[in-house]
């Protein structure tokens, strides 16, 4: 058990943890936070892993648009509120995010 991937920006660390059920969990932690957030969790490790490193691009596409994450949610100002799943899917592009946020 034990963290498989690690990434650090300057407001936050990103990481998958392997957990004792063979599962895979991305977890986000913002140093302004107190307490990390699993944002998915995956059976296979090279999914989680492709997962978080193709998830900073997307949340810097989401906080381009005033997107905040909440939780597991995207929060805009006007009220729409897009789930993080949509981010973690496999094959997922900052285009075909974009499409959801918008």
């Amino acid at each position: 058990m034990g963290n498989v991937y690690h990434a650090f920006d300057l407001d936050y660390e990103l990481y998958v943890e392997e957990s004792s059920a063979r599962s895979y969990h991305v977890v986000m932690k913002v140093y302004a936070e107190e307490q990390p957030v699993v944002l998915h969790a995956y059976s296979a490790k090279e999914a989680a892993i492709a997962a978080a490193q193709t998830f900073p691009k997307l949340y810097r596409t989401a906080r381009q648009k005033g997107f905040e994450l909440n939780g597991q949610y995207f929060e805009h100002p006007s009220g729409k509120s897009v789930h993080v799943s949509f981010a973690m899917e496999p094959g997922a592009s900052a285009d075909k995010f974009m499409k959801i946020l918008i």
